[in-house]
């Protein structure tokens, strides 16, 4: 996922992605939030279509540095 925007603000969160086990199609299965749209650190899955691995993605952003552990 990218922090780049959606244009209005928020977060990029695409509909689809690619496997990283199998490369295949992996589509949004998480429903978008009705009210506000995506927020840094709300958690999106995935399911591939081929290998049908799940990917939960959580939304980059905010304050938090991504590779502090």
């Amino acid at each position: 996922m990218s922090d780049r925007g959606d244009g209005a603000g928020g977060p990029l969160v695409p509909e689809e992605i690619d496997c990283i086990d199998c490369g295949g199609r992996c589509g949004r299965i998480t429903f978008p939030p009705e009210e506000g749209g995506w927020e840094p650190g709300d958690v999106v899955a995935y399911r591939c279509e081929d290998c049908l691995d799940r990917w939960d993605l959580v939304v980059p952003g905010g304050d938090e540095d991504p590779l502090d552990f």
